[in-house]
């Protein structure tokens, strides 16, 4: 998922671009750059925008590129070789879900002709309330406990080193919430930042494995499950698999 300082991050890029349509020598012009979207919610379905264009230049040109800032957009052209005076569409689609906030994504679309800068930029504004459920955004559900994901890997394990893998989490419940694992392989370890978790509370499930202790005969990729203990869930409904690639020792 995008954050959302990311997004204002690209929405100051946009802001910092020349105004106007960015025409490359006048080669394009649009009926409008910016399109509000309005008022929506995390649950509404993705809508599409269009924008409209024009060749107003005298050769024929060429689409090779309509790159959209944000990953909660998508983008398609109707056309990618424009003759001289030829209209065109370029349609933008935004999904809301998980992307609560002021709406600040577009779309930078890019000629053959110009190689190297946006010919034109393309913006949406607007607003996204949160859905019904608060805990959309943490899809993976263990008992009170809402996660961003049920799956890690912890890669680049070197001897001598203890590296970690980080799940956002949050406590949807009414009580506070203390999780721990009572089946860690020895090279393992389990916990949460902070260490427990009030309701309504954020939080960083923290995964960190023991380089050293990890037996010589395992194979440079292995897996192994984590069963969290103080959920209201069953063991199979509480379960973390990872993920984990290691460096052999030279022989």
């Amino acid at each position: 998922m995008k954050t959302l300082a990311y997004m204002v991050s690209v929405a100051a890029l946009l802001v910092s671009l020349p105004s106007a349509s960015m025409a490359q020598n006048g080669l394009l012009k649009f009926d409008r750059n910016v399109i509000d979207a309005g008022t929506m919610t995390e649950d509404d379905a993705p809508r599409t925008y269009t924008f409209t264009g024009r060749n107003v230049s005298r050769r024929t040109l060429h689409i090779t590129q309509v790159k959209t800032t944000c990953g909660c957009t998508s983008s398609t052209v109707s056309s990618k070789e424009l003759k001289p005076g030829a209209a065109f569409k370029v349609s933008v689609t935004f999904t809301p879900r998980r992307y609560p906030g002021t709406i600040n994504t577009g779309a930078f679309l890019y000629l053959r002709e110009a190689a190297g800068t946006p010919a034109a930029k393309l913006a949406l504004t607007g607003k996204v309330l949160p859905g019904a459920d608060v805990w959309a955004r943490y899809p993976h559900k263990m008992g009170a406990l809402r996660l961003k994901q049920s799956r890690v890997s912890i890669s680049e394990v070197k001897p001598g080193t203890q590296p970690s893998a980080r799940i956002l989490c949050g406590n949807s419940g009414n009580k506070a919430l203390r999780i721990s694992s009572l089946l860690l392989p020895p090279y393992a370890c389990l916990s949460t930042e902070p260490e427990v978790l009030q309701p309504g509370d954020e939080a960083d499930l923290v995964i960190t494995i023991l380089a050293d202790k990890i037996p010589s005969t395992m194979p440079a990729t292995f897996s192994f499950p984590v069963v969290l203990e103080g959920l209201d869930a069953r063991p199979s409904d509480r379960t973390i698999q990872v993920c984990v690639s290691r460096e052999l020792l030279k022989k």
